[in-house]
């Protein structure tokens, strides 16, 4: 057993570490377990697998005060999806999971939800973490730090099981963002900025589009409308690095599978067709003439991400 795998092993639910018992995961660690004992592991009480009943009593609340409007998905689907996940009725879709983390005393300190995406050529699983959270005096504790390495590690576990190959590759986390020059005050622009350093210090870098032709460059990533009626939103896509292999797009084809996967995921989760199928016209829009390219999260200006498309009828859609 390596030695974050060790640290922790008293703090795992039974689920959780049955779940991950052949991941290393000092390997995908960006942090020693030598820091963690000291920063995260005094105030972990337990670590789990999520189930509906315990989002919907404990950890709702904690995710519904860091996350709002458009931006938040309604938990009674939340709810709904992991107890189809208990009851055996989604083998066939993006597995969806909750990390959580409670205090000493059994009060939610922290959670992150994720689905895992199944690229086409069948060689690719990337984790795409929807939401993480931390309660506030949890916070520079690495609690968000250790979410990340476990995300990686049950996406790896869950990618063995459903190809039966070990050595299918996970080689990043899939997350959206805001550029640091996002919002519409000092206050929310600072607050974007500083996230942005966070992603930046932990590798993670921008998805993105560059157009052949003048080389402008634009962003790859349009979220649908959560629900019926809901305009499209532009963020960023990040990528944040496996620590155990090296950080990189393999090709074009490969965005775009990632980009395929993201969109289908979506559909399997019951989200207005209309919304997924205007946010994917926009983004092949944007393909048209364009290749892929990862650049620093620091450098995406709003010249990237704001009113690049041409209107579509019945949504607006721009950000």
């Amino acid at each position: 057993m390596d030695d974050l795998a060790q640290l922790l092993e008293s703090k795992l639910d039974q689920r959780l570490r049955s779940h991950i018992t052949k991941i290393n995961l000092t390997s995908i660690s960006r942090i020693p377990a030598s820091r963690i004992k000291k920063t995260a592991l005094p105030n972990i009480g337990s670590i789990e697998l999520v189930s509906s009943e315990a989002f919907a009593t404990s950890y709702d609340e904690l995710y519904r005060s860091n996350f709002h409007g458009g931006e938040r998905e309604r938990s009674d689907l939340i709810v709904t999806r992991l107890q189809d996940d208990a009851n055996g009725l989604r083998e066939d879709l993006a597995p969806y999971r909750i990390i959580g983390i409670r205090d000493p005393a059994g009060r939610v300190a922290g959670g992150a939800q994720f689905s895992v995406l199944f690229l086409k050529d069948g060689r690719h699983a990337v984790p795409y973490l929807q939401y993480v959270y931390v309660r506030p005096e949890n916070r520079r504790q690495d609690l968000s730090e250790l979410m990340h390495t476990l995300t990686l590690a049950v996406a790896m576990a869950d990618a063995a099981k459903r190809r039966g190959n070990e050595d299918i590759a996970v080689p990043f986390t899939l997350f959206e963002t805001e550029p640091p020059v996002h919002g519409s005050s000092a206050d929310k622009r600072a607050t974007a900025a500083e996230r942005t350093k966070i992603h930046s210090k932990s590798g993670s870098v921008a998805l993105m589009l560059r157009r052949i032709a003048d080389h402008r460059i634009l962003s790859a990533h349009v979220q649908s409308g959560l629900e019926i009626g809901e305009p499209p939103l532009t963020y960023v896509w990040a990528l944040r690095g496996n620590p155990g292999v090296a950080l990189e797009l393999r090709d074009d084809q490969m965005g775009k599978a990632l980009v395929a996967a993201y969109y289908q995921s979506l559909r399997d989760e019951g989200f207005p067709e209309e919304n997924i199928a205007l946010a994917e016209r926009m983004v092949e829009a944007r393909y048209r003439g364009s290749e892929f390219c990862l650049m620093p999260l620091g450098d995406v200006t709003k010249e990237m991400y704001v009113d690049i498309d041409e209107s579509e009828s019945g949504m607006g859609g721009k950000t």
